[in-house]
């Protein structure tokens, strides 16, 4: 009896203070409202925030298409050889040239050996003109004293004539034999890397044939082809704008080639690219204008907010107040919007920092991207 009583006294006092931890916990989330409220009525703010802002200007503003280009070089090429014989050198890929620096080399014995009988052809030739010199002089002296008969003179004069055009030729021969040995170098005719072997040392070239390819890694162009209909609007010198996952430019174009193909009825836009940081071969995204430029107010296109079919902004309103603004947008032309309605020309416009942001919300403002 007196175990049973005890258990029962011992639950009465737990479950005494349990209730005791209850209301504690109830007056302490009542006190908590109390000032809550009391900070509410005595006009409670939160801090300002943080944001920068840019001016809403007038753009020049054209509709855009978009359209996939490729950076190229203006200079591919497959380096041939001019002489023929065993290839004796080859530059590995990769190799960087400048213009005139050797590429790969043939075998120039056999050439050597041409030299040399060229130039002695000349020799012997220019030897044998000598004696036909004197002859010619011999026969005249002897025809001014009826010595020697006129015929015999007008003989001697065209053997020493032809020996002349012999010399002529041979020289000929001799210059082309000291090309061809000079030529077994063969040379970058322009600056780049070389980027593919076509032969192998110890194969034999016969002239034409080509041994590598070299491409100019720094002279390059990136090439759009465009519908036809795009050409009033790509005149030359315009700039357009160019993406990469390197990075973004704007570029000039060069030309928009007055001739579209049969079938696709496209033509091809060349715009220049004066640096060479862009690899050969890189595709891009070319924003070409389908329109006539106008001048339109535009805002950078990270300050335009998106919540399921609302597009807003927010502006810097009085005494550095978020005001939201409801916008209609026309074309994008690289990192600018054009504002149809919602936004006025000078007015400070959120760009970082809105994600956040609600309408009377303080702004602590700072100026550019």
């Amino acid at each position: 009896m007196m175990k049973n009583h005890w258990n029962i006294k011992n639950k009465s006092g737990l479950w005494a203070a349990s209730l005791l931890l209850v209301t504690g916990a109830m007056m302490s989330l009542s006190l908590m409202v109390t000032v809550d409220d009391a900070h509410a009525r005595q006009g409670f703010q939160m801090p300002p925030a943080n944001v920068v802002v840019e001016t809403a200007t007038k753009r020049m503003m054209a509709p855009a298409l978009d359209a996939n280009g490729t950076v190229i070089s203006l200079n591919n090429a497959e380096i041939s050889s001019e002489v023929a014989g065993p290839l004796k050198a080859i530059a590995n890929v990769g190799t960087m040239f400048k213009a005139g620096d050797v590429i790969a080399e043939v075998d120039a014995r056999l050439l050597s050996l041409a030299v040399d009988r060229a130039k002695a052809n000349v020799k012997r030739l220019e030897a044998d003109m000598v004696f036909k010199e004197a002859d010619v002089k011999r026969y005249q002296q002897l025809a001014s004293s009826d010595s020697a008969s006129k015929a015999r003179l007008e003989a001697s004069v065209a053997a020493r004539d032809m020996t002349a055009q012999d010399i002529i030729d041979a020289k000929a021969i001799l210059s082309q034999a000291e090309g061809d040995l000079a030529r077994a170098n063969i040379k970058a005719p322009f600056a780049g890397v070389l980027v593919q072997r076509m032969m192998n040392v110890g194969e034999y070239v016969n002239r034409g044939n080509a041994v590598a390819r070299l491409v100019a890694h720094q002279d390059l162009e990136v090439v759009v082809p465009a519908p036809l209909e795009l050409r009033p609007f790509l005149s030359e010198g315009k700039s357009v704008a160019v993406y990469s996952e390197s990075g973004a430019k704007n570029l000039a174009i060069r030309t928009a080639v007055p001739v579209a193909d049969q079938v696709s009825r496209m033509i091809e836009v060349r715009l220049s690219l004066a640096d060479g940081d862009w690899v050969v071969g890189t595709p891009v995204k070319v924003k070409l204008p389908k329109a006539e430029a106008q001048e339109m107010i535009s805002i950078h296109r990270d300050a335009v907010m998106i919540r399921g079919s609302s597009v807003f902004a927010y502006v810097v309103g009085p005494e550095n107040k978020a005001e939201r603004r409801d916008l209609s947008v026309g074309n994008a032309v690289g990192d600018y919007v054009s504002i149809l309605s919602g936004i006025e020309e000078g007015e400070k416009v959120v760009v970082r920092g809105a994600e956040r942001l609600q309408p009377g919300r303080s702004l602590a403002v700072s100026e550019g991207m």
